[in-house]
């Protein structure tokens, strides 16, 4: 059985968003990034939007991803698609997709002026024990050496497997932002997830993603978005959220062609 009473967040004053318009940003709390010493960034596929703009607000951050799905050859394929989606969408008009497709095809030179200096993209999967082509979350924080690091995970239901091998996390981590996906098949283990994180951590956003299906049994969505803040970071009283979510002016629908799922736990 899903629990959703546990998923409210808290009452925080300063959350932007963090990344590009609709899928692929993220709530999180200013204070947080702010004191964020590193960025661990699991799954960016082809776009880093959240770790542009992640870095330009605190440049002084070290920024480590994490994408074996992210290679030259995929770079080439996304901008051949890209040119094809430009003549596509000129001819049908559609002004929002266009526009992608446009940005679409300076993906390559994006990549290579983005990682550089203190930021790297590693070819590495994240997952629950390591080989040749996968590292545990363990491993990465042990590559960059740092403390208050802000964690942002989007691995596509390997977070299961990923957060049943790393149930202690320690103060080292002051933030995270986690997609949990189809929670219709892991209610159990998700349930298990969310109990150890709570223990020092605080929920502070959550967001339905409008790509997924709403689950029936719980009027849910069947993949969130959900940010946490280490319970060090949070200074006087605790006060439970009394906002329904998606919140205006900064929530938008991953999906920009359908409407966003409203959550209500009041």
């Amino acid at each position: 059985m899903l629990d959703i009473e546990r998923l409210k967040p808290i009452h925080v004053t300063d959350l932007i968003r963090v990344g590009r318009d609709n899928d692929g940003g993220y709530i999180i709390p200013k204070s947080i990034m702010l004191k964020s010493k590193s960025l661990l960034s699991y799954g960016i596929n082809k776009d880093w939007s959240f770790e542009k703009d992640f870095n330009s607000i605190n440049p002084k951050s070290k920024v480590h991803c994490y994408d074996h799905t992210l290679t030259f050859f995929s770079l080439i394929v996304y901008t051949f698609k890209s040119f094809l989606g430009i003549i596509f969408r000129s001819l049908t008009l559609d002004k929002k997709r266009l526009i992608h497709s446009l940005n679409g095809i300076k993906i390559i030179s994006d990549y290579f002026s983005f990682f550089k200096n203190n930021i790297y993209h590693y070819k590495n999967r994240v997952w629950h024990n390591n080989d040749k082509k996968s590292v545990t979350i363990k491993d990465t924080i042990k590559k960059i050496n740092s403390n208050n690091i802000f964690i942002k995970m989007d691995i596509e239901g390997a977070e299961y497997k990923v957060f049943n091998s790393f149930f202690n996390p320690g103060n080292s981590i002051i933030g995270m932002a986690v997609e949990f996906h189809d929670l219709d098949k892991n209610s159990k283990n998700f349930n298990k997830i969310i109990n150890e994180i709570l223990k020092d951590y605080h929920i502070v956003h959550i967001h339905g993603n409008n790509y997924s299906n709403i689950i029936p049994k719980y009027n849910f969505p069947n993949t969130v978005e959900i940010t946490f803040a280490n319970k060090l970071m949070i200074k006087g009283k605790i006060k439970m959220s009394e906002k329904d979510y998606p919140i205006k002016n900064l929530d938008q629908p991953n999906r920009f062609s359908k409407e966003d799922y409203i959550l209500n736990f009041n």
